[in-house]
């Protein structure tokens, strides 16, 4: 089947963007880029173009910037393309250049400029690398091509500007290897907390605490989801519908941490129920299993025959006094006791 355009109304559009940007843009960033050309000399604030577009504005704003590191927006006054209220944007005069073939600017930091940038560069947000760099970097290093394959896989849609910053950064800033990097991704997909802010923030514990290798992620990894696995059974367990808060994770990382079983803080849940007016209180549950753990309690069995021997202990001394009362009354002649009822205390016992 033949396909015939249309003739009619029309506007410029850089064929740098046909050539060599469609995979690298998404698709905000190819909606906001079309309108802003088809306007060309009027004076729209991003909310305008985020309305027509059907975009966020905060998308709007990095489809600027996004279009301007490759160089098909410019900041000059040679040709005027639209104007932008919280940011003066036109378009260069001039063809936009393709992605180069080679360049020497693009290569691998290294180790030294990793480990002197890290400090400094504690989030993705203050790492400047144009998409162009990436295209480059990925068409030389087939460990990174791979990583940004996978990368785009696991988050279901082309890779945004922000998402390929944070990997690069991860990988130039952190020293992690693209492998590392896949393992965190597929971490953070099968938890379904696949969140920039979240990846980098492991990324970061990861280099705090020396953990780079293959084996020791892997480690890190099946840690987390076993304290996310304990979580929620817990959460369960207390018929919790939001997320605990983080004083409340706090709590639940130490039980699991102490040792203390699902089946013991059930008990311990109980006990907080009946003390506290049937509410749950995370002190008061947790101040249960730390006397429980100094007693050397580690399961419910231990806890109620431990329990068991304490009531005993109490209705002997409640006998013992009873005792002594009647003991008394009688010397002196009156009766202010209860024999039957003393006989039942006994037999408690």
């Amino acid at each position: 089947m033949e396909v015939y355009v249309k003739r009619g109304t029309g506007f410029y559009v850089p064929s740098a963007v046909a050539e060599h940007l469609l995979k690298l843009a998404t698709h905000q960033q190819l909606k906001v880029l079309l309108y802003m050309l088809a306007h060309e000399g009027e004076v729209l604030s991003a909310y305008d173009i985020a309305a027509h577009c059907g975009v966020q504005a905060e998308h709007v704003e990095e489809a600027m910037v996004f279009w301007r590191q490759v160089n098909v927006l410019s900041a000059t006054e040679q040709m005027p393309a639209v104007g932008i209220q919280t940011a003066s944007v036109h378009t260069a005069s001039v063809e936009p250049t393709s992605v180069p073939e080679k360049s020497s600017d693009v290569s691998a930091v290294s180790e030294e400029s990793v480990r002197g940038n890290v400090g400094a560069m504690v989030t993705s947000g203050s790492m400047n690398i144009r998409p162009s760099e990436i295209a480059q970097r990925a068409k030389e290093d087939q460990g990174l091509s791979a990583m940004l394959s996978a990368a785009e896989q696991y988050a279901g849609h082309p890779l945004r500007n922000t998402e390929l910053r944070s990997l690069f950064w991860m990988h130039d800033y952190l020293g992690l290897s693209p492998d590392s990097i896949l393992m965190l991704l597929a971490f953070c997909r099968q938890e379904n907390i696949f969140q920039v802010r979240y990846m980098e923030q492991v990324a970061l514990e990861w280099h705090d605490h020396g953990i780079l290798t293959h084996e020791q992620v892997q480690q890190d990894i099946q840690r987390r989801v076993e304290a996310r696995t304990f979580m929620g059974k817990v959460m369960k367990m207390f018929e919790m519908t939001r997320t605990p808060t983080e004083k409340q994770q706090t709590y639940i990382r130490t039980w699991q941490e102490a040792g203390d079983s699902l089946d013991l803080i059930r008990l311990a849940y109980e006990r907080t129920r009946e003390s506290c007016d049937d509410k749950l209180s995370f002190a008061y549950l947790d101040k249960i299993l730390m006397r429980w753990r100094a007693e050397g309690l580690k399961t419910p069995k231990q806890v109620e025959a431990q329990e068991n021997i304490f009531r005993r202990q109490r209705l002997e001394q409640s006998a013992r006094k009873a005792e002594q009362s009647a003991k008394s009354a009688s010397s002196s002649g009156e009766h202010s006791y209860d024999l039957e009822e003393l006989k039942k205390l006994k037999n408690r016992i």
